[in-house]
């Protein structure tokens, strides 16, 4: 079943003292993508997550928010006194030389570089972090795939009703084109008649028939519609299957390169319509498809 590409899930899990807990959101992305926030000591651990979302999400921007608490915390901040006595010793001196009084806050400080530092993680503890994480990673990557589940369920409902309304469009062209031709053969000949009286000429009933015979050659879209379809019921049957949004956008591509070639073929009015509404429905596809997998 396609999925969507949007989508958001939270997972929880707790060890004794210990806690995780995992924020996911999805959307589009040609291409796989992680973005991680989270403490400094976990980028050990990256490599470990990236794998398991892998596993579940094949393309677009995942956006992951990562916050542990208890004893096995990576990343704790720490203080280094020294940067900041040197830091607080300096500030004295200035203060003094331009008579000013001293801050009686050192709150300030504490964003200049080297003062506040995380401290990093031990291999070891981050060896025991990873089950909690990953508890925690697999309860949200369910919730994610529930929501995107069922919105790619609502999208496939959408395009297949799109794929209706240009078939429709397709059969209305194919029953338009006969009478299209009869009607540009009259057109045409009565236009000759004008001529060929203007010239004192005559035209034989056998060479308008050959005229008309090359005319029905150049704007027959028999072959145009019959790969339409082809290409329509390839897009319902790739809305079944698993991650289909590459093989989906490439059909659009199709389709709509089937509608301008049958727009260029024919001169009709009534088909031309048709056309720009077949080149709408196909666009709300197009616009459909990049939001699945």
């Amino acid at each position: 079943m396609a999925l969507s590409m949007t989508g958001c899930g939270e997972g929880v899990a707790t060890d004794g003292p210990n806690s995780c807990r995992v924020e996911l959101r999805t959307v589009n992305n040609r291409f796989f993508k992680l973005a991680l926030r989270g403490r400094e000591g976990l980028s050990t651990l990256e490599p470990h997550i990236e794998a398991a979302i892998r596993k579940r999400v094949r393309r677009g921007t995942v956006q992951m928010a990562v916050d542990i608490a208890g004893p096995l915390a990576p990343g704790l901040r720490r203080l280094d006194q020294r940067q900041l006595a040197a830091y607080l010793d300096d500030l004295e001196d200035f203060c003094a030389a331009h008579d000013i009084p001293e801050p009686r806050s050192i709150d300030g400080l504490l964003g200049l570089p080297g003062v506040c530092l995380e401290a990093s993680a031990a291999v070891d503890t981050t060896s025991q972090v990873w089950p909690l994480v990953d508890r925690a990673l697999q309860d949200a990557l369910r919730r994610l795939d529930a929501m995107r589940l069922a919105e790619g369920q609502s999208l496939a409902t959408d395009m297949r009703a799109i794929c209706g309304a240009i078939r429709s469009l397709a059969a209305a062209i194919r029953d338009r084109v006969p009478a299209a031709v009869d009607e540009h053969r009259g057109r045409l000949h009565e236009r000759v008649r004008r001529l060929m009286e203007m010239q004192a000429a005559s035209l034989t009933p056998a060479d308008l028939a050959r005229e008309m015979a090359v005319l029905a050659d150049r704007s027959d879209v028999a072959e145009e519609l019959v790969r339409l379809e082809s290409h329509l019921e390839q897009f319902d049957r790739l809305l079944g299957e698993d991650a289909p949004g590459r093989s989906l956008d490439f059909l659009t591509q199709e389709l709509a390169r089937e509608a301008n070639t049958i727009a260029s073929k024919s001169s009709d009015v009534t088909i031309a319509h048709t056309i720009v509404d077949m080149k709408t429905q196909i666009e709300r596809l197009r616009e459909q498809v990049q939001n699945i997998e």
